[in-house]
């Protein structure tokens, strides 16, 4: 599966590798968070805390549709997924 990663918040102590690892394992392994068409996936980070310890981001499908919201630890150690663009 093509997953692209895009960090539109800068970070300093975010283990970046271990969290795309994350959630490139929760995409291939939840049936139900597919997106609307096959292919590349992009996974937008949007916004941590001050400190770094939560992130919030978005799964976007190749069409542009946000098809799953996430959020939780930044070290992906707890991340929840939601739905995306109504």
């Amino acid at each position: 599966m093509n997953i692209d990663f895009v960090w539109s918040t800068p970070t300093t102590t975010i283990q970046r590798d271990v969290l795309e690892s994350k959630i490139r394992d929760d995409i291939k392994n939840d049936p139900g968070g597919r997106s609307c068409h096959l292919g590349k996936i992009t996974v937008h980070f949007l916004s941590t805390d001050p400190l770094e310890v939560t992130i919030k981001g978005k799964l976007v499908c190749r069409c542009g549709k946000a098809f799953s919201t996430f959020s939780g630890a930044s070290d992906g150690s707890s991340l929840t997924y939601g739905a995306g663009d109504p």
